[in-house]
């Protein structure tokens, strides 16, 4: 017998079902950027510029020797205890085109003809055409390259390909792109690692990519090794007493004789420390450098060096063999700068999610407690790792948070009451300002023990 039909039971319970959008993926701020100039990785074309590898010998299939340095610094990296899950290796090429001359100007050109350089083992390098005669003669070609290409030298009378005309030849002056543009292309073309390391950066290398790092976005940390013997002997306007008279935040440097990429090493104790997790906040002092040996050196060279912010690997004690101080050229540690930028974009993205998975964020006292709530969710998990700690507030006066006041939670997240916005910030549909003080938990770097002693 047949069921007698039957309504649907939407038209009693109607059952709207409704899936959140996921929330934007964190960055991980625990991957480093090596970048070398070995000619394994092509700076364009598919597969380009930057790789990932989650071991060292992965990179042996791709090419690189057992010699290579990307490969040497990979061997440190992935050397470190806890060790690090992922690292990226970019291409710095020095075969690129850089300067160009007109050799021959040819006939029948047009103005915006892009040429490409024709030179044995080289391709892809195009230059485009600026102004040409009544007859369609090069008289000018554009200063900049239009796309650098790879596999160039410096040659006379290059044929060249492409436009109108005919018969032009170029001369390559220089070739090489610099380290700044291969550490600048690395992140144009990556956003997750957070440290990069330019392995044949020299002095005036470093001292242009420090600024660039400054500024970069997403947040950016620039490492280097030095073996500067100005940097010992305290020779005024040496590498890192320049970084440190311009006081950027996010350079560190170590000075080491021993190996010319040992700021890897500890650079890999950060990525691999650095999980997110419960308790994983870190200091870098007191760590060790697996395949580093300590530097050999007079208490008065010591003080040299770290005067200028620069970070050494010391014995002591024969037995203790440590990473110190573990500051960025300005002073700041290096832990302080890793875990604010964790907190920044953790913030950041909580506050936008919100707005992104709901309908409407009302402009309302209940709305902004909203925006707090995703603040103080952020908050909390920089206490969950060990960064914030409850403590006394010793800043400027905030809203209704005084100096002298305690943290109980390490963090206090206000705003004023949106009856106190202008007419024009409840137009534009702002947000009150939403003020954050946070306490950090520090670490403890020295310790001073009193032995008393009765008989």
């Amino acid at each position: 017998m047949s069921n007698p039909k039957t309504l649907s039971l939407q038209n009693i319970v109607d059952v709207v079902v409704s899936v959140s959008p996921l929330a934007a993926p964190r960055s991980t701020f625990n991957q480093l950027l090596i970048v070398g100039n070995s000619a394994v990785i092509p700076s364009f074309g598919a597969n380009s510029r930057i790789r990932e590898y989650q071991q060292a010998d992965a990179m042996l299939t791709d090419g690189f020797t057992d010699s290579s340095p990307e490969y040497l610094a990979a061997l440190l990296y992935f050397s470190a205890k806890p060790a690090p899950t992922t690292l990226w290796v970019g291409r710095h090429n020095l075969t690129t085109l850089k300067t160009l001359a007109l050799n021959a100007p040819g006939s029948g050109y047009h103005v915006g003809d892009i040429l490409t350089i024709v030179h044995a083992g080289a391709s892809g390098g195009t230059v485009t055409v600026l102004t040409v005669d009544g007859s369609g003669d090069i008289t000018s070609l554009s200063p900049a390259i239009t796309t650098p290409g790879t596999g160039y030298a410096i040659a006379a009378g290059c044929a060249v390909t492409g436009g109108y005309g005919t018969s032009a030849t170029i001369d390559v002056s220089a070739i090489g792109e610099s380290p700044l543009q291969a550490i600048q292309a690395c992140r144009a073309i990556n956003f997750e690692w957070y440290v990069g390391v330019v392995l044949d950066a020299i002095t005036a290398d470093h001292e242009v990519i420090a600024p660039w790092a400054e500024a970069a976005q997403p947040p950016t940390v620039y490492a280097f090794t030095t073996q500067d013997a100005d940097v010992l002997n305290n020779v005024g306007g040496n590498v890192c007493l320049t970084l440190m008279g311009e006081s950027f935040s996010r350079t560190i440097s170590q000075y080491s004789t021993d190996n010319p990429y040992a700021i890897v090493a500890v650079m890999g104790y950060a990525m691999g420390q650095n999980t997110g997790l419960a308790n994983s906040a870190f200091t870098l002092k007191f760590k060790g450098e697996v395949g580093i040996n300590t530097e050999q050196l007079a208490p008065t060279q010591v003080g040299y060096i770290e005067g200028a912010n620069c970070n050494l690997y010391l014995s002591y004690g024969n037995y203790y063999n440590i990473f110190e101080q573990g500051k960025m050229a300005n002073g700041q540690f290096f832990d302080e700068i890793i875990n604010i930028d964790m907190l920044a974009n953790n913030v950041q993205l909580t506050v936008m999610d919100l707005l992104y998975q709901t309908p409407k964020v009302p402009q309302t006292d209940a709305g902004v407690t909203q925006i707090i709530h995703a603040c103080n969710v952020a908050c909390q998990q920089a206490v969950d790792i060990g960064f914030l700690a409850p403590g006394l507030w010793t800043g400027v006066d905030i809203l209704n948070l005084k100096n002298g006041d305690t943290l109980p939670k390490g963090y206090l997240v206000q705003a004023p009451p949106v009856a106190s916005q202008s007419s024009a910030d409840r137009q534009a549909r702002k947000s009150p300002p939403i003020y954050i003080a946070i306490k950090e938990a520090g670490a403890i770097h020295s310790v001073l023990l009193g032995l008393y002693i009765n008989r």
